[in-house]
């Protein structure tokens, strides 16, 4: 931990020590708060998301989310850093009766399997629930995020390879009746 101004602060390698040591430990979930960074990131638990290991290269390099007024990543050029996600109010979905998915961590979201594959899903399209609709990256693990109800994707509000935050909304799902 950094020293400045007579405030704690953590650097990139504290959030990759205090994440490593999370991911090794039981605990499921986990809230901090040093100076101006918080970090909230949480194992999904829920039936049919799991951690798996992705073999194919992401399509941007990889970064830690930290909520903080200044978001920290790894270091990498400018040009190829991935963007950070607008947070949108998971309270007040578009449409009261949108379902919203949201991101079971703090990690970089991905709408692919694989760099050259096909989106997981589009706006529109019909899903069961439990179908894989992206994936969320931290720390070089890949867990899937599955569908928490049957319907039609009605809009997908975060953009591909971007930094989220737990319990952003990802899209909203218009259940089927």
């Amino acid at each position: 931990m950094q020293m400045g101004d007579d405030r704690l602060s953590l650097s990139v390698e504290d959030i990759r020590e205090i994440l490593k040591i999370f991911l090794e430990s039981e605990l499921q979930d986990l809230r901090l708060e040093v100076g101006n960074v918080r970090l909230a990131v949480a194992k999904s638990g829920a039936a049919g998301v799991a951690a798996q290991p992705f073999n194919a290269q992401p399509p941007r390099p990889t970064a830690v989310a930290v909520a903080a007024p200044q978001p920290v990543a790894t270091p990498a050029p400018p040009s190829q850093a991935p963007d950070v996600a607008p947070r949108i109010d998971a309270v007040a979905p578009p449409n009261e009766a949108w379902v919203a998915v949201t991101a079971p961590s703090v990690g970089v979201f991905y709408r692919r399997p694989a760099p050259d594959q096909p989106p997981f899903v589009e706006v529109g399209n019909e899903v069961a629930a439990d179908d894989p609709l992206c994936l969320i990256e931290v720390m070089k693990m890949f867990a899937g995020v599955p569908a928490p109800c049957a319907g039609r994707i009605a809009a997908i509000v975060v953009e591909d390879a971007t930094l989220v935050e737990y319990g952003q909304p990802l899209m909203y799902i218009e259940p089927a009746i």
